[in-house]
């Protein structure tokens, strides 16, 4: 088996990155499709940002040719997560509608379709349509998540959905500290952020680390 590219995301390789998915994008539009794109990593990895970025560099020249997909605008609501006993668990892998995001991510692939795009919202703390809707131009679909690899089912359907995989592999040091700082950033206090990464996100790092898919590509901050 293959091993994957590994690749320092400098400055100068995020650009590059972007200029080639821009360039892989257009060849699948005149095959009548999109091109789609999986980063994963565990959380507080910097995925988002990540995805952020190659959007809006893709986006300079030719705004809307790519669409950012996040896995987290596929949260079951609150009051599914309350009523199964789930609060304290929201965003372990059982706390998303996998088999939804799938479905519109493959929908998605074919050029002739459109519409919304969910993401998470932390100010209302659920999903709500992204700002940037998939539209007739959109050639490039950047979606990320942490389980976007993850072996077990549902997750594992989106194996057939990408056309090409990523793993941001941040420290898990890093990884940690990031994600204790959102937590603090929308109003827990250090010990609340610090159990709440004890509990909940610091085990599902830890499955996806060990029960993942090997992607195309491995790319570092």
């Amino acid at each position: 088996m293959s091993h994957p590219v590994r690749t320092a995301l400098t400055d100068q390789a995020v650009v590059e990155h972007s200029e080639r998915l821009s360039c892989r994008g257009e060849s699948a539009w005149k095959q009548g499709r999109r091109y789609l794109l999986g980063i994963a990593g565990v959380a507080g990895s910097g995925k988002s940002t990540l995805a952020e970025r190659l959007r809006d560099l893709i986006n300079q020249e030719h705004p809307g040719r790519a669409v950012f997909a996040p896995m987290d605008g596929f949260h079951l609501d609150n009051n599914t997560l309350r009523e199964k006993g789930w609060t304290d668990r929201k965003g372990a892998p059982f706390t998303y509608d996998a088999p939804a995001y799938a479905d519109l991510l493959r929908r998605y692939r074919d050029a002739t379709q459109a519409g919304p795009v969910p993401e998470y919202c932390r100010a209302v703390h659920a999903p709500v349509d992204s700002d940037t809707p998939v539209t007739r131009d959109t050639r490039v679909i950047l979606a990320e998540g942490q389980y976007l690899l993850l072996t077990q089912p549902p997750w594992d359907q989106l194996a057939e959905v990408f056309d090409e995989t990523w793993w941001l592999d941040t420290p898990p040091a890093a990884a940690q500290r990031w994600t204790i700082q959102r937590h603090i950033a929308v109003g827990r206090t250090p010990e609340q952020a610090r159990q709440k990464y004890d509990h909940n996100d610091g085990p599902n790092s830890e499955l996806v680390r060990n029960h993942r898919r090997t992607p195309d590509r491995i790319v570092a901050w």
